[in-house]
């Protein structure tokens, strides 16, 4: 394994808020997709940091694979992102689930009292 790798592999997994019991099997569907949305967004966000920092990298010297070059290092770059945001090195994926799920679960709450309203 690569140094960065390694390095990426021992920062601590994130921790989403645990879902509570009780819900419907399509309530914690939306949960699921909610939590890889967030993660989803968070890769995103890192490629595009990875891709500005490897922008400051000078380019030319005595190695200059051209073309394929760069398409290995954008490939690079995709993994990198994804993997820091499989293991939550920067914490937006946590907190955009952590924050959304409890909007969504209190709209669930809301729901039931208005409906034993009725």
């Amino acid at each position: 394994m690569s140094g960065i790798t390694t390095a990426i592999h021992s920062v601590q997994k994130p921790h989403f808020a645990p879902v509570p019991e009780g819900l419907s099997d399509a309530q914690k569907k939306n949960l699921d997709k909610l939590k890889n949305l967030s993660q989803e967004y968070e890769g995103f966000f890192m490629k595009q940091v990875v891709d500005a920092m490897r922008k400051t990298v000078p380019k030319g010297g005595y190695l200059n694979g051209g073309n394929a070059e760069e398409i290995y290092k954008g490939m690079m770059d995709d993994k990198l992102s994804e993997q820091m945001a499989k293991t939550g090195g920067s914490g937006i994926a946590e907190n955009l689930y952590n924050t959304f799920s409890k909007a969504y679960l209190a709209s669930i709450k809301a729901e039931e009292t208005m409906g034993a309203v009725k």
